[in-house]
């Protein structure tokens, strides 16, 4: 599965090299990644508090997951004057995958936005902080209501739900 995801990031690459794309993956000012713990994940929820937000647990080995950032990155597209509130963790907890981590940020626009990554071993510990009754079938997506409750959804979200959510006030 990671030769297919190496490949599949290869291929994005030669298409952004194609057309004149610079991405410079290795400049860490461009990255804004955070380790995701129980003191992050409070900051987070109090930050976001009274507004919408979509919370995207994705990996590297799970190719609906990059279906799913490849439609969050066209809606922001289509959008260029709306900051989608979408909050990304990466839930390979291997520091092994950090240039890789990084790699996808860049493919998938999501370098400009908040990024989390599960620490080196602490993936099971992780997503019981997430969510208790989550055990880790990817994609995994929480949709965020003004008063902070979640929404848990697995599986690849539809482009006109991740829309609805998202845009509509």
């Amino acid at each position: 599965m990671i030769k297919l995801t190496s490949i599949c990031l290869a291929l994005a690459f030669c298409l952004m090299s194609c057309n004149g794309a610079q991405t410079q993956v290795d400049d860490p000012k461009i990255f804004t990644l955070q380790p995701f713990n129980q003191n992050a994940f409070i900051a987070l929820k109090q930050q976001k508090l009274g507004v919408r937000w979509l919370m995207v647990v994705w990996s590297l080995d799970c190719p609906a997951c990059f279906k799913e950032l490849a439609l969050i990155q066209k809606l922001q597209k289509a959008t260029p004057n709306t900051a989608l509130n979408v909050i990304y963790i990466n839930a390979d907890d291997n520091i092994d995958v950090a240039f890789e981590r990084k790699q996808v940020l860049a493919v998938y626009g999501m370098q400009n936005v908040e990024n989390f990554y599960f620490t080196d071993g602490q993936a099971d510990r992780s997503r019981y902080l997430l969510d208790p009754n989550w055990y880790g079938e990817l994609p995994r997506s929480y949709f965020v209501d003004e008063k902070g409750v979640f929404h848990g959804k697995s599986g690849l979200l539809d482009e006109v739900l991740i829309s609805n959510w998202l845009l509509d006030k």
